[in-house]
């Protein structure tokens, strides 16, 4: 994965997180509240680990690490397994699919501790 990929990938995302929290402020409503509050749920995640993405980029540019690819694919494939199949399961039974969610859930974690233990500070004098 590369960082033109993350980039557009996270552009992509973001615009469509947006789309579709406004029609679940409007058009979704006639979902079950539970189903409703999941899909937002999923959302906020997705649209929160977008702005990972975007940091990871920036850092990249400034860094030249490699370890920060790692993380923005691991931040990708969280959005797609966590959040995607999250808003999958509001409108079809996905059935196996449906456990993939931790995996995605757990993406998220491995790519916060890589970003946070890649990021060094300036030294003390």
């Amino acid at each position: 994965m590369n960082c033109k990929f993350l980039q557009l990938f996270s552009g992509i995302v973001g615009a469509v997180t947006v789309l579709f929290s406004a029609w679940l402020s409007h058009g979704g409503k006639s979902l079950p509240p539970e189903q409703l509050h999941n899909a937002y749920l999923a959302v906020i995640f997705a649209f929160i680990h977008v702005i990972a993405i975007f940091i990871v980029v920036i850092l990249f540019h400034q860094l030249q690490r490699r370890i920060l690819l790692i993380s923005g694919a691991l931040f990708a494939f969280g959005i797609v397994t966590f959040s995607g199949f999250i808003i999958l399961k509001t409108f079809v039974s996905i059935g196996v699919l449906s456990k993939l969610t931790p995996l995605g859930g757990m993406a998220f974690v491995f790519a916060w501790l890589l970003l946070g233990t890649t990021i060094k500070g300036k030294k003390e004098i």
